[in-house]
């Protein structure tokens, strides 16, 4: 099982993402946010195909497909955290924090 938080940037929704596994490359996937865009995607994302999700091209995932139902906004980071908990949970990859931060004076 992996845990996952999200804040979402300046909309200031927060997320927690649950991943269990329940079959060999099956994924159950739980929801706790303060947002109601993640909720409406929560209720098309209960379970995904580690195997099949994770080898798709981004734009042909569940999660992405969901999230550009329900998402009000292309950048919002939830589904990228989604993908991350179910590639950490199936043990493709260890899980390891991951942050975007914006740097006055960097660009």
């Amino acid at each position: 099982m992996s845990m996952c938080w999200v804040q979402a940037g300046i909309c200031g929704e927060e997320t927690s993402i649950e991943a269990s596994k329940t079959g060999p490359s099956e994924i159950a996937l739980s929801f706790t946010t303060t947002c109601e865009h993640i909720t409406a995607l929560a209720e098309d994302l209960r379970a995904v195909d580690a195997g099949v999700e994770l080898s798709r091209p981004m734009n042909e995932t569940l999660t992405y497909a969901a999230a550009a139902k329900h998402c009000c906004r292309t950048s919002c980071v939830v589904p990228a955290a989604v993908l991350k908990s179910v590639e950490a949970t199936a043990g493709v990859f260890l899980p390891a924090a991951c942050s975007i931060e914006f740097i006055d004076g960097a660009l």
